[in-house]
């Protein structure tokens, strides 16, 4: 089962990365990410996933492997030797325990941690290419469209260039500034500068023909918001200790899910034992559907009741109990109806 797990665990990452890679290579190509954070974004996203991913990893390989005995008729010489399906119990929990607590620690703690990172970088990223963009003979304009550069001439050498253009549009009104020569600076905090020599300005309010004129030798314009990169983060990118010391009906629906993961990972690994009885008589993979069908159809009821939970439907005191009790009590009748088994 280990094997069969680790070589599922790669199979799944492969398939869920080529679509976050297809995903954020869509965004890098509206802007709407830099192309430089495409990785880190991926991995970060990746990080997010692992709660599911082991889950469903844990679920198919016990599953597949124990449907292998029974095709292969060894569940004849487990029930000859005295043994019952119940004996599979320990050595699945041997195995499946540390995933799950792993698969807790990851939902309640590292994945929101991995998420709120993510958007970090991304707003950062966003932020340090459009600096970047600043590229000589080009207009550029940024991300919130409030600003325009243009550098013409520019050399590297001496970090400066002639003919240098900004317009800035804040609070109703447009700044605009020509230059006859600037560059790009970093200060001692980090900040992003453009200086400007032998420069004059021009603001008026939008539309308006009346303009205030201001002649300047030497001077300079905040690229970027000095203020370092705060990302208000949603409701999944929030710590679990927030969601838990807080009365909102949505941190408390988001709190619900993520302790649903860990369970539900405990439960279905243990319904895969009944799930993996397979009677060679009858159809070949008529107990892979109803597995199919029970996994999927709880991860599906986890997310319905987190919705339910977060619109006031369901108490938050309830929370997704009766649903982790409903499936408990189905395993358990697996257990029972399948015990009366032997070969």
């Amino acid at each position: 089962m280990t094997w069969v797990a680790f070589g599922l665990f790669v199979v799944l990452l492969v398939i869920v990365m080529t679509s976050q890679v297809v995903r954020l290579l869509g965004e890098a190509a509206v802007g709407a990410l830099a192309s430089s954070a495409v990785w880190a974004v991926m991995g970060f996203a990746a990080i997010r996933y692992f709660p599911i991913l082991f889950s469903l990893m844990l679920f198919i390989a016990i599953l597949t492997v124990l449907t292998r005995l029974w095709k292969d008729h060894e569940m004849v010489v487990w029930f000859a030797a005295g043994r019952s399906i119940r004996s599979f119990i320990l050595p699945v929990m041997q195995m499946g325990v540390p995933v799950v607590i792993l698969i807790a620690l990851l939902a309640l703690y590292v994945s929101p941690w991995a998420q709120l990172k993510g958007r970090e970088y991304r707003d950062a990223s966003l932020k340090n290419e459009e600096v970047s963009q600043v590229s000589p003979g080009v207009f550029r304009e940024s991300r919130g469209a409030d600003r325009v550069y243009f550098i013409e001439n520019f050399s590297g050498d001496r970090g400066e260039g002639e003919n240098v253009f900004v317009q800035i549009r804040q609070d109703g009104k447009i700044s605009t500034v020509l230059a006859e020569q600037g560059g790009m600076f970093v200060d001692e905090m980090g900040d992003r500068w453009m200086w400007l020599k032998d420069a004059t300005a021009y603001k008026a309010p939008s539309g308006s023909p009346q303009y205030d004129i201001l002649t300047f030798k030497e001077g300079r314009v905040r690229v970027e918001d000095p203020s370092p990169v705060v990302v208000n983060p949603a409701t999944s990118a929030m710590s679990t200790a927030k969601l838990w010391g807080s009365d909102s009906r949505e941190y408390q629906a988001e709190l619900a899910w993520r302790m649903a993961l860990p369970i539900q990972a405990f439960l279905l690994m243990l319904a895969a034992i009944p799930l993996a009885f397979s009677n060679p008589r009858g159809g070949r993979g008529f107990h892979l559907v109803i597995a199919a069908l029970l996994a999927f159809g709880y991860y599906n009821g986890i997310n319905v009741m987190q919705a339910w939970i977060a619109v006031g439907k369901i108490s938050p005191q309830i929370g997704m109990w009766p649903l982790h009790g409903l499936v408990a009590l189905l395993t358990i009748g697996l257990f029972w109806w399948r015990s009366r088994v032997r070969g």
